[in-house]
């Protein structure tokens, strides 16, 4: 036995000695949350029936970073999610949360390389990765493609291609390609971004919410095909901040268009603007904002006039109509549907929408501090309230938050959300209130 160990040592060492030495370094880190919470009247906004919800869910994210040197690094992700007891046939990401609770639900978040183009001294990133452009009005989430950056100082340019769809790799006509340029200025207290964003999604109707994975209630061209679906953003993000006011402004306007099998054709006419400020007075920040994304008064006419988005827009705002920490708005668990709700689009999405909030956060302790926001929300146009009826107040939202430090960065978030709902929230007759209550425990490392 010890001869063969000295054997198995000695095959070690020539092995390291014949290998050249690799000068890689290691980073990692990661984040982990878990969070519960229980809502009522979130999906169908009626007393009358029961849709009270409560659970558990966590979720775990990885980074390991290969580094091999300050021009070159291979960057992965990693994430599993879990929602507590939940193993059932087809539970997928959220799946080995119950007794036994193996689950293969480890998912590949991002793999990319980013290494320094010689001679170009920019930076390009090629792979599985993330990208934001303008909050997410028009794009957060990650995706396949490259992307590449060269600093001007205070100039930046971002050139980036997604590859958003390419099921059917032998008919062209199926996939869904993005492409983006982004020109960034930072001086002092100021700073702006003009974005131009390409989708050209071919004969997908993606960009006129018929979704890739969820069916939204708009789609102006219902039971029809579409050819050549151009969709332009075109973006502007405005900016002042310094020690004690943070304000910005967010404005995009919709181009292009698509042909209609059959003859026909139509344009994208919609925008939406987005405003906020943050203002510090001593231990309390002051909040004061709001957005409108248009709707469509003429749903036969072939022009898209309501404000639309490409693929991986995420723009989260409020608990109840826009996600928020606990991930739910009006349609349900984990879910950009929105059922019974006529002719807008809330969550991460907004369309025929418009909101006002104001808000304070009052840092009570330098581990604890409350925060109180209201939303007025709208429709830009109005929409079915109960048969027969349309109307344009979908209600009052209020949200409070405490966030409590525990230990060596790991955090607690209580959350609490009130929505007043008024006639437009749902296309019943006497829309009910809403509410919803969790808590999150979050670190990160």
């Amino acid at each position: 036995m010890r001869r063969c160990w000295l054997m198995c040592c000695g095959v070690l060492v020539a092995a390291a000695l014949a290998f050249p030495a690799f000068a890689v370094d290691f980073k990692y880190g990661g984040m982990y949350f878990m969070r519960w919470q229980s809502q009522n009247n979130l999906t169908d906004g009626n007393d009358d029936f029961d849709d009270n919800a409560n659970w558990f869910d966590q979720r775990v994210h990885m980074y390991l970073t290969f580094v091999g040197s300050e021009k070159l690094q291979l960057v992965t992700k990693w994430e599993a999610n879990t929602q507590w007891g939940l193993e059932t046939p087809g539970a997928g990401r959220l799946g080995g949360g119950d007794i036994g609770a193996d689950a293969t639900n480890l998912e590949m978040k991002n793999v990319y390389l980013e290494f320094m183009v010689p001679g170009l001294e920019a930076t390009a990133t090629v792979g599985v990765q993330g990208a934001d452009i303008l909050g997410g009005w028009i794009f957060s989430d990650d995706f396949s493609g490259a992307v590449l950056t060269k600093s001007f100082d205070p100039l930046n340019v971002r050139v980036g291609y997604v590859a958003g769809q390419n099921q059917n790799v032998t008919d062209v006509s199926e996939n869904i390609d993005d492409f983006f340029l982004e020109l960034s200025y930072a001086q002092g207290p100021f700073s702006a971004t003009l974005v131009g964003f390409y989708q050209s999604a071919n004969n997908n109707k993606t960009s006129i919410f018929e979704d890739y994975n969820y069916d939204q209630p708009v789609d102006w061209l219902s039971g029809r095909d579409v050819r050549g679906n151009d969709l332009i953003d075109l973006g502007l993000y405005l900016a002042y901040t310094n020690d004690w006011i943070d304000a910005h402004v967010n404005f995009v306007k919709n181009l292009g268009g698509y042909d209609i099998v059959g003859g026909g054709s139509g344009d994208y006419k919609g925008w939406m603007l987005e405003a906020r400020a943050d203002v510090t007075v001593s231990s309390f920040v002051l909040s004061a904002g709001g957005f409108y994304t248009t709707g469509d008064d003429d749903l036969n006419d072939n022009d898209v006039k309501a404000f639309v988005y490409p693929r991986g827009r995420s723009f989260y705002w409020s608990e109840i109509l826009g996600l928020g920490t606990l991930d739910v708005n009006a349609g349900g668990f984990d879910t950009y549907n929105s059922v019974g709700q006529g002719a807008y689009v809330p969550g991460d999405g907004p369309s025929n929408l418009w909101m006002l909030t104001a808000g304070v956060k009052w840092q009570a302790m330098e581990e604890t501090a409350l925060t109180v926001n209201y939303y007025y929300i709208g429709t830009s146009e109005k929409v079915e309230s109960a048969p027969g009826e349309t109307d344009d107040s979908i209600g009052h939202e209020i949200n409070v938050y405490v966030d409590q430090g525990i230990v060596d960065g790991l955090s607690l978030q209580l959350v609490g959300a009130y929505m007043f709902a008024d006639d437009a929230f749902k296309t019943i007759k006497g829309d009910d209130d809403v509410y919803e209550v969790g808590a999150m425990l979050e670190w990160r490392f």
